[in-house]
């Protein structure tokens, strides 16, 4: 009787581990030159218990400086703060069909150079024959910007 409890909080998909991204299978859509976009390299770790879901992705910039990000949000419904590098950001978390797919809805407040704005964007994360599959879009004031991210899970001898 004490681990029926258990059994049923289990039931959500299970993002924790470190992953890599999978640059031929990832499209991040058409940039403004009418060229498809072609990512740059990202490696993903992501820690999560029943109440957290902790993102740290490394990438390389334009410049191609190594260029960390941390994410923390919350798997109860509690609205998070994080700060990104072109400002705040507040999100929600909600799971869906059953706890197989992630959504976290994001109001991000961007201040780069002269211009600020505000920036919805959704983000659904699921798990796919084994890959992280990272699904998201900006509602930028250039318009909409769909992406799809596929990472493969990373063994601690890859490298970028």
């Amino acid at each position: 009787a004490l681990t029926a409890p258990v059994r049923s909080q289990q039931k959500t998909a299970d993002f924790s581990g470190k992953w890599k991204l999978n640059k031929e299978e990832s499209d991040f859509g058409i940039g403004r030159d009418g060229k498809k976009r072609k990512p740059r390299g990202s490696q993903m770790t992501i820690e999560q218990d029943e109440k957290n879901l902790k993102v740290t992705v490394v990438r390389k910039n334009r410049d191609g400086k190594e260029q960390k990000t941390k994410m923390k949000y919350s798997l109860e419904g509690k609205k998070t703060k994080n700060k990104t590098d072109f400002g705040k950001q507040e999100s929600t978390v909600k799971w869906l069909e059953g706890g197989r797919v992630l959504e976290i809805t994001s109001t991000s407040h961007i201040k780069r150079g002269d211009m600020e704005f505000d920036m919805e964007s959704v983000q659904v994360f699921s798990i796919v024959e084994g890959r992280l599959v990272i699904d998201s879009v900006r509602y930028t004031p250039r318009g909409e910007m769909e992406t799809k991210a596929v990472y493969e899970r990373r063994n601690d001898t890859d490298e970028e």
